[in-house]
């Protein structure tokens, strides 16, 4: 090695020059360019990587290389894998979804079957038989909503709310269950003790009129004095007939004809009444031991007879030279009267049996017809003259 300052030669192991006395480099000789060129190698470095730290982001130079061959397009793994990941996920999802399906189906079937119209009536009643109204109200009430047409519903939601003193809406089901099956007694029950809690005689006096039955009428008279009944319904007859009052409990009864009022005029009806022909206007009131009045009973009837056609006789009257047969005509159920000399047949007649022979010389014959029920026709007169 030799000095760098002064030139001489430097042993090794030394560390100064023995001439000059400076002291030793221990670095190599370096040519200057190629130092320059380190130097410039290292600050880009530098300088790259204080760009880095700057930003906090590391941004790798992307080497660019032109491929000059001519290649089929092919897909890169970082392209693939996730097709192939998004595929899994479908398949997972759908297995979920799978799983999820069958345990609601699990959960929702025996729901469904605990919630049945039948399983929810069979609870209603059960709870009913135990006196667990206000239970059972709630099971007819979600049966109700299931079908409310149902009788049963209907008919169970009228006792239920009966049976916690609902009165108002247990009317309102019974009267509905009540127009399914109007010949039901305990039903009845049910609307006649409901229409009692709210005193609402007038309702229970609809129903009385409405009852179909003498055994409806007798349970309606427990609740209020009905009115009486009369024996002949109002209307038009052809008959004179006997009208017969009654009523339900151990009442008397007054009437009227003459249109008035029976509560303040009737006459004590002790026996059946007498209609004849015309028109007659019957009112009719009960009255109780303590004095009390039930409604006013009303019935017009009119009674008009029959009327009977003029009696046919053959042959008609007239001058005949030969014995002949006077012959006449009855209707069934009728009988006919006649005479020879003029006078009445309805009183002195003779009851025509069969065909009789006209009499010699100038005879009138009187006819008449009388039905079953006394109507008589009018009189037939006919003059025949017989000269053999």
């Amino acid at each position: 090695m030799n000095c760098k300052k002064c030139g001489a030669e430097i042993e090794n192991g030394l560390m100064y020059c023995p001439k000059c006395g400076e002291s030793v480099q221990l670095v190599p000789d370096y040519n200057v360019l190629e130092e320059e060129l380190l130097s410039k190698v290292v600050e880009d470095k530098n300088k790259n990587k204080d760009d880095k730290f700057a930003t906090g982001v590391y941004k790798p130079i992307e080497k660019v290389e032109i491929n000059t061959s001519v290649e089929a397009p092919k897909t890169s793994s970082t392209e693939y894998e996730p097709k192939v990941f998004t595929k899994k996920i479908r398949t997972l999802l759908f297995i979920a979804i799978i799983i999820v399906a069958i345990i609601g189906a699990l959960m929702i079937i025996p729901y469904v079957s605990n919630h049945s119209y039948d399983n929810i009536m069979n609870m209603a009643v059960d709870a009913e038989n135990n006196a667990q109204y206000a239970k059972a109200l709630g099971y007819y009430e979600e049966a109700y909503a299931i079908d409310d047409s149902s009788y049963e519903v209907i008919y169970g939601l009228g006792r239920m709310y009966y049976r916690v003193k609902d009165y108002e809406k247990a009317v309102s089901f019974l009267e509905q269950a009540l127009i399914i099956d109007p010949e039901n007694k305990k039903i009845y029950t049910y609307l006649l003790n409901s229409l009692s809690a709210l005193d609402d005689t007038a309702r229970i006096y609809e129903l009385a009129q409405g009852a179909t039955n003498d055994e409806i009428k007798e349970l309606i008279s427990a609740y209020i004095m009905m009115p009486p009944s009369f024996s002949y319904e109002a209307g038009t007859y052809d008959k004179d007939f006997l009208l017969q009052l009654s009523t339900n409990g151990d009442y008397q009864i007054f009437y009227t004809l003459n249109g008035k009022n029976p509560t303040t005029s009737g006459k004590l009806y002790s026996k059946p009444i007498q209609i004849t022909e015309g028109t007659t206007v019957v009112k009719a009131v009960a009255q109780n031991e303590a004095g009390e009045y039930s409604d006013v009973a009303i019935a017009e009837y009119t009674v008009a007879y029959k009327k009977l056609a003029l009696p046919v006789v053959t042959p008609t009257d007239g001058v005949y030279n030969e014995k002949v047969m006077i012959s006449i005509d009855v209707p069934e159920g009728c009988k006919a009267f006649y005479t020879w000399d003029g006078t009445s047949p309805t009183k002195n007649g003779i009851q025509y049996i069969d065909p009789f022979p006209i009499l010699e010389g100038t005879s009138v014959l009187s006819v008449v017809i009388v039905d079953e029920d006394g109507n008589v026709s009018p009189t037939y007169h006919g003059n025949y003259i017989y000269q053999p």
